[in-house]
């Protein structure tokens, strides 16, 4: 009968020797992996973003972020015909950018203020919702209510036309200014929002908020 040597009976590694120091690197193999995988969110937000105005996507939600391929500043100059008007660092002064799901097609919509080289008063003289349309375009969505003089929501309107997103919701407002106090002080400025819902074609007005102006 054969006698295993000495040193073959040292080389022999036994199955449960095997498990502990693998199992020991899984977890720190699996973190690693997480960490180099594509597409997670990042967890520290962007400063060049917070800066420049644009929102940055909520986490967590799986939305389709095409439209932040597209360069606005270039649809604004497009649409508005800036290119012969103003020289080319001068035609959007600035652009706030907000981002929501306001259709309820898992897609993101764009809510944009924008200077522009025509703003006479420096305030934002383009304000619309912009959606994504393939290839690498935009559209504006429609929305009910234009400035109109004739259109009494706007009566008493002073100041310029604001479009924000406000607790979720597609917000358009404007100061309004009140009647002079018999004593010829003026009053304090009072507000009207004007909150909207999309109905599958445009964006309508579901209702009409009021901060009247102040008291004498």
């Amino acid at each position: 009968m054969r006698v295993p040597s000495a040193g073959s009976a040292s080389r022999r590694i036994e199955p449960a020797r095997l498990q502990a120091p693998f199992g020991m690197a899984l977890p720190g193999c699996l973190a690693l992996a997480l960490m180099l995988a594509p597409g997670l969110p990042a967890a520290v937000p962007s400063a060049r973003a917070a800066a420049t105005g644009i929102e940055r996507a909520p986490q967590g939600q799986r939305l389709d972020r095409s439209i932040r391929r597209i360069s606005l500043s270039h649809h604004v100059m497009r649409i508005r015909g800036l290119a012969p008007i103003c020289p080319l660092m001068k035609r959007v002064l600035s652009m706030n950018i907000r981002y929501a799901d306001l259709d309820g097609d898992n897609a993101e919509e764009a809510v944009v203020e924008a200077v522009t080289c025509q703003s006479k008063d420096g305030s934002a003289d383009l304000v619309g919702v912009y959606k994504y349309e393939l290839p690498d375009s935009v559209r504006e969505l429609p929305t009910e209510h234009a400035v109109r003089s004739s259109d009494p929501v706007f009566a008493g309107m002073t100041g310029p036309l604001r479009l924000e997103l406000i607790d979720g919701r597609l917000v358009r407002w404007f100061a309004v200014a009140g009647a002079p106090c018999p004593s010829g002080k003026p009053r304090s400025t009072g507000r009207r929002s004007l909150v909207y819902r999309w109905a599958g074609e445009r964006f309508v007005v579901d209702r009409v908020d009021e901060t009247p102006p102040g008291n004498c």
